[in-house]
């Protein structure tokens, strides 16, 4: 029952931020001949900035992004598990760069959400696994996912 109350509150919160995202489509004029509004490369950047703090932390500071997020301690194989995966992340960060920004915006929306599915919402509603999530800081990416998911879809309503 509390598994249902959890999802519930996590879905009205998406369900919030998806309202809310799409009234800041609806733009003012004012807004929109000063260049605001979010654009497509805007979002792929977006992207990239926030892999880039996790790849960092991955790659620096392995037991950090465990200790942060997970009740169970960082170990010498999680850590060698988050090197490993953010030496992909920095790579990705570096394709979607040479990639034209139509493509890089497919595939970072594309990559968002399967890390949202994979990392965030699996150890929540364990998916996959049992998972003891930490919180407060594992809120960051349970918002930072659909926030990101959020900018995608505005941008790609604005074209």
């Amino acid at each position: 029952k509390e598994n249902r109350n959890i999802i519930f509150r996590t879905m009205m919160k998406l369900l919030a931020l998806l309202a809310t995202a799409t009234a800041l489509k609806q733009q003012p004029k004012a807004l929109a001949v000063r260049g605001g509004g979010i654009d497509k490369a805007g979002v792929v950047k977006a992207v990239n900035v926030a892999w880039g703090l996790y790849a960092a932390q991955m790659l620096l500071v392995p037991s950090k992004i465990q200790n942060d997020h997970f009740e169970e301690k960082a170990t010498k194989m999680t850590d060698f598990a988050w090197r490993g995966h953010g030496v992909s992340v920095a790579a990705g960060m570096w394709a979607l760069t040479k990639l034209d920004t139509e493509d890089a915006f497919k595939m970072a929306m594309a990559w968002v959400a399967g890390i949202a599915i994979a990392c965030p919402y699996n150890a929540k509603f364990d998916l996959f696994g049992t998972y003891k999530q930490k919180y407060p800081m594992h809120y960051v990416p349970e918002i930072l996912m659909p926030g990101l998911l959020a900018a995608g879809f505005i941008a790609n309503r604005a074209e």
